[in-house]
């Protein structure tokens, strides 16, 4: 084949891998929580979407085209590798973002190298890796085609000029839409991978052109990652602790409120009816990384960034230390993925990073066993801190040899056969028998308590680091970190200890909690502090009946969300927001509660300097 026509067929190869990337990128908009009625927010995501898929299909194009000198057979079968490459991971990334909400990034990349957090059953292995080599044998194969049927007279330069106006068309469209805080089209931007339109708000303001009060509140939601962190904002004033109570916290990852019951948690149960109990406990986080921040700092999961930006340790473990508390820290899954070894433990010496074993339900096991060793052979002189961080239900992982009560269930998970058809049952019984599986765990924890005889001197706080969704509002959602309704933040949590008790026969508090909370309750009630709440912490005192919440914070890894009794304020990190029900549906025309606003606002930028 001369030079000449082996450009011209590569040409129309590329331009049509720009179409198949234009169908398989259509998918993206599906999940779109309402699509636009305007003819402004329709023409941006026609525009966004041919002219993005255009300009990604040109940048492999253009790496491609330097094996053009290559012989035919070998240029053909690295052309087609990349091309194939190219539409996998298009492909890939569109399951990713069905169930997440977000494209891959260097997140989702890590928690699937690090095999601790995301573990692929073989079949999932196997179907991708035979998706793969699918696309490769159509790709190869139209390469074949166009050259057989010699197909190089296809006018070329008008597909490029469609694609070349999309591209411009859609950064004008967004140049304005910027700067007017146009949330039809600003929010739509989300959803193309690796789209990044441009803005010109200089321009704009010179000729009038903006919006600047939209703009301001705009401004005002964005999330701002800060490396000057104001905690807490006064020193703190402490008192004598005269008998410190020891304190252990028991998490389990991903753990929904609805298995929290004397039939799927019989131990956990059993010892919470003892202590106090909140129903409508919510996460300060969709994800590890906040969920726990919120927990040991008692602060919203948006300053999740500016602390690991800082390696800011929080004032609950300092002051632990400064108690001399004896530190007990065992995780199954690693403490360098959230960066918690330099963040929650920074100060912490010989942090135990991670657990041995080749599943989440080994690792587990091993965190029991060595805290049972940590905890009988610790200095029994001082107090004790303990946080066990179980992660089995993470991984929807149990031993197959423990006994299967919830049957019948999925043998194995298959995150690509996941789809909004999907009958959750099968999943939702694996599910169960791996937090069962942690229960039977927990209770040789609780037991040692019991025979130490440390139980009442000892602060338990049983609770989730988030929950984990399986489909539950019929949107195509399964697992975590990808919308803030109850299936995702709202967890079991339980405190017992001394101090904790109710008088209410069902012994379960009604009111809206968070993990904020737990900190300035304990700091306050058993630690010895004395300063103001707001000085440390944004949550309020369980053990006072004067608190009340109207709504809580709760944030991913990239955004964050108030939550009411009534519905949820979604806010993105650049400060587009949504309003929708509690089931993750739009509410048309609705309006926030600008007193809530308000206070969330101050909640999220009151330790910022």
């Amino acid at each position: 084949m001369v030079l000449g026509n082996k450009r011209s067929v590569f040409g129309l190869f590329l331009i049509i891998n720009i179409f198949f990337s234009i169908i398989l990128a259509i998918r993206y908009f599906s999940f779109l929580p309402e699509f636009p009625t305007d003819a402004l927010g329709i023409s941006f995501i026609v525009t966004s979407l041919i002219g993005q898929m255009a300009l990604l299909g040109g940048i492999l194009g253009f790496f491609a085209f330097f094996f053009i000198f290559l012989p035919r057979s070998v240029f053909y079968l690295v052309v087609s590798f990349l091309a194939s490459i190219a539409l996998f991971v298009l492909l890939i990334d569109t399951f990713v973002f069905a169930q997440y909400r977000f494209h891959i990034n260097e997140v989702v990349l890590k928690l699937v190298l690090s095999g601790d957090v995301v573990d692929f059953s073989i079949v999932t292995w196997f179907i991708a890796i035979f998706s793969f080599f699918i696309i490769f044998l159509i790709e190869y194969a139209l390469l074949h085609f166009l050259t057989i049927r010699s197909i190089t007279n296809v006018k070329k330069r008008y597909f490029v000029s469609l694609f070349v106006v999309c591209f411009f068309a859609s950064n004008f469209i967004h140049i304005w839409a910027a700067a007017n805080a146009y949330q039809p089209v600003t929010i739509s931007k989300s959803y193309l991978p690796l789209f990044q339109p441009a803005t010109a708000n200089g321009l704009m303001r010179k000729h009038g052109w903006i919006d600047e009060e939209a703009l301001a509140q705009q401004r005002a939601l964005s999330l701002k990652v800060s490396s000057s962190l104001n905690y807490p904002t006064e020193e703190l004033e402490t008192g004598a602790v005269n008998k410190p109570f020891n304190i252990l916290f028991l998490v389990v990852d991903s753990w929904r409120f609805d298995t929290f019951n004397a039939d799927n948690t019989p131990n956990m149960w059993s010892y919470s009816q003892n202590g106090l109990s909140f129903s409508r406990h919510m996460s300060t986080g969709n994800a590890t990384s906040t969920g726990i921040f919120g927990l040991f700092y008692g602060l919203p999961g948006t300053y999740w960034q500016s602390a690991l930006a800082n390696q800011k340790s929080p004032v609950f473990m300092d002051r632990l230390q400064d108690l001399n508390y004896e530190l007990g820290i065992f995780s199954s899954a690693s403490l360098t993925d959230p960066e918690f070894n330099r963040t929650v433990f920074s100060k912490v010496n010989n942090l135990r990073l991670r657990s041995e074993g080749d599943s989440p339900s080994e690792r587990d096991a091993k965190l029991t066993e060595d805290w049972l060793q940590w905890y009988q052979l610790r200095d029994k002189s001082k107090p004790a801190f303990s946080f066990l961080f179980y992660d089995a239900p993470h991984g929807y992982d149990f031993p197959e040899s423990y006994d299967k009560k919830y049957e019948p269930m999925l043998k194995i998970v298959n995150y690509l056969a996941l789809n909004n058809d999907t009958d959750p049952t099968l999943f939702m019984n694996r599910y169960k028998t791996s937090v069962r599986y942690v229960d039977h765990l927990a209770k040789k924890v609780l037991d040692e308590l019991e025979a130490s005889g440390d139980a009442e001197n000892t602060i338990v706080v049983i609770t989730g680091d988030h929950a984990q969704e399986l489909n539950d509002n019929k949107l195509n959602y399964w697992g975590h970190n990808s919308n803030f309704t109850a299936a995702q933040i709202h967890v079991p949590f339980v405190v017992v200890g001394p101090g904790f008790s109710s008088d209410d026969a069902s012994n379960v508090n009604q009111s809206l909690t968070s993990h904020e909370d737990v900190v300035p309750t304990l700091m306050k009630n058993y630690l010895g502090v004395k300063n103001p709440i707001n000085h440390y912490s944004e949550g309020i005192d369980l053990l006072s009946d004067k608190n009340a919440r109207d709504w809580v914070l709760s944030a991913s890894y990239s955004g964050y969300a108030m939550i009411t009794n009534d519905d949820i304020l979604e806010v993105g990190a650049g400060g587009q927001y949504k309003i929708y029900d509690l089931t993750n549906r739009v509410k048309k025309d609705a309006e926030p509660n600008y007193v809530y606003l308000k206070e969330m606002l101050e909640s999220v930028s009151r330790f910022k300097k």
